[in-house]
């Protein structure tokens, strides 16, 4: 939608500002024409604290439905990314859980718990894949949850966290 339109002319700005050359207003166009669902593109930032690169994941719909599996595009996005990330030597990512920053009556506890299950066994596999990527492994790997997500709903997703994956680290909450 907009958005999408709005951060493919502020990469494509970016990118000439770098590069010195005023933007191109064709190719904001152009590129914005060619992004799909799951698709992603990266910033660098030299500003953040900690973060040098941003992977923006395309998605046109709301994700707070029940209607994401693991053949989606934005599931394939995340594979796709976890790729990208492992073939250029990023090794610390940071994954929003439920593909939300904030929650919705619709974020259940079961479909906070259902999602949460999804995603955890699909980066789970799509790591096991890296192995046979090549470049380097992702080494450190956070789970971002909805600021105002009740502390019971953590408490569950960390004992699932700690059923799927093996927790090098304790986790921490807000």
């Amino acid at each position: 939608g907009v958005w999408r339109e709005e951060f493919n002319r502020k990469r494509v700005e970016l990118e000439a500002r770098l590069s010195g050359q005023p933007p191109d207003q064709q190719s904001i166009n152009k590129d914005f024409s060619t992004l799909q669902n799951g698709d992603f593109y990266l910033t660098r930032h030299s500003n953040l604290c900690e973060t040098h690169v941003v992977f923006h994941l395309i998605s046109d719909e709301a994700l707070d439905n029940g209607n994401v599996n693991s053949r989606h595009p934005v599931i394939i996005g995340i594979r796709n990314l976890l790729k990208t990330a492992c073939m250029n030597d990023i090794t610390t990512l940071t994954i929003p859980l439920l593909l939300s920053h904030k929650m919705t009556e619709r974020m259940t506890v079961a479909w906070c718990m259902k999602r949460a299950e999804l995603m955890f066994k699909c980066i789970k596999g799509f790591m096991m894949e890296m192995a046979g990527w090549g470049g380097t492994e992702v080494k450190t790997l956070q789970f971002l949850l909805p600021a105002d997500i009740h502390q019971d709903v953590f408490m569950k997703l960390t004992s699932l966290l700690s059923s799927i994956f093996r927790v090098s680290t304790p986790i921490r909450g807000h």
